[in-house]
């Protein structure tokens, strides 16, 4: 476990010891200011002291109070492809998070062509780009000037702001939040000490409050999340969501590999990002065991080393099955392209029909 692992480890223990807490308690101090920041920075905005920017488009954003593991990429993914299928002219708009490119914005899809590498634009940007068919893509850290790119160079009506809760510097028609059903409020502390953005009185300003994973925890502890999320936003429109597994294919050819072929050979697993453990269980799910599991950190950026770990299981047999967000950044040359399998996944929503009427009618669409 690398550094940056142990210390994302510490500060998702809920109960620390008494010598843990004494290690983070400058940190706690620090969540204290930056959570005055966060207000002050609200307040400032919603006196419009700070500016605020209006897009020819229409904005929805998909955020969360948390930081990462909620299923953003995919929820993104199922919007826009649904809003595209409606016959909208639909743009996802992504920060492009660890791309060297994105100081200025990097139109990554043109709906036909993917323009863009994910040492460019990102990870999750590149993943985006190659799964959605017929929807515009954006990276950048400028928000305002990456939807403007994607109203004029991908015809875009509609822009769909990837991770975009916070960022009050664009107006927004819809936010819909997501909060994770594995762990909703992480341990209740704010950033660094804990892993909220936000307090959870912040999503009152969502329209929609999307739960989801919401099939990994019980009826009654389902009711208990949707509860107590009312108490911070009783007029809230409320779902709940679940990732469901699609199919396992290779890597660079795409070619479909039955699950049974998976489950009779040994497989590596291994992903970077937010909530490993729950691919690692979707894995299990499909009667899939596999004989390691290796977590890298959120948006890690393989090495020679991590490539030569994984190609060592490679030849001794194993399947390397994989997330597509870790495929889209892979550098295909430093791995056995043969034993590479993709899990894909897609999202769906309970009362599909009621949350996109209820979206449409709150964006104003």
């Amino acid at each position: 476990m690398n550094l940056r692992a142990a210390v994302e480890h510490l500060l998702q223990i809920k109960k620390p010891g008494m010598l843990a807490q004494l290690l983070l308690l400058p940190l706690a101090l620090c969540s204290h200011a930056y959570a005055v920041a966060m207000h002050i920075r609200a307040r400032l905005y919603q006196k419009q002291v700070l500016r605020s920017y209006r897009s020819p488009c229409k904005i929805i954003t998909v955020g969360n109070i948390t930081v990462g593991g909620t299923g953003k990429t995919p929820t993104v993914c199922y919007l826009a492809d649904h809003l595209h299928k409606e016959g909208h002219r639909v743009a996802v708009v992504n920060r492009g998070y660890r791309g060297r490119a994105t100081g200025t914005p990097q139109l990554v899809s043109d709906g036909e062509w993917v323009l863009s590498s994910a040492e460019a634009v990102g990870d999750e940007a590149r993943m985006l780009a190659e799964k959605l068919n017929g929807v515009g893509v954006v990276a950048g850290r400028d928000r305002v000037a990456a939807c403007s790119m994607a109203f004029k160079n991908a015809g875009a009506e509609i822009v769909i702001l990837d991770d975009g809760f916070q960022h009050l510097r664009l107006k927004r028609d819809l936010d819909i939040v997501l909060v994770n059903a594995r762990d909703p409020f992480g341990n209740g502390y704010l950033l660094p000490r804990g892993t909220l953005r936000e307090p959870p009185r912040a999503l009152r300003r969502a329209g929609i409050v999307l739960i989801t994973k919401a099939d990994t925890i019980t009826g009654e502890a389902l009711t208990a999340l949707q509860e107590i999320i009312k108490e911070h936003h009783p007029d809230a429109a409320l779902f709940s969501a679940r990732l469901k597994p699609t199919t396992c294919c290779n890597a660079v050819t795409g070619e479909e590999i039955h699950t049974d072929i998976l489950q009779k050979n040994r497989v590596v697993a291994f992903c970077s990002i937010g909530d490993p453990e729950h691919f690692f269980s979707m894995v299990k799910g499909l009667g899939i065991i596999p004989e390691q599991q290796v977590s890298f950190p959120d948006h890690h950026a393989f090495i020679a080393a991590d490539y030569r770990r994984l190609n060592t299981c490679a030849e001794e047999g194993a399947y390397l099955l994989t997330t597509e967000k870790d495929v889209a950044k892979i550098d295909k040359n430093m791995i056995n392209k043969d034993k590479l399998i993709t899990l894909e996944v897609e999202q769906t929503i309970e009362r599909e029909a009621v949350f996109f009427q209820t979206l449409k009618t709150l964006a104003g669409i």
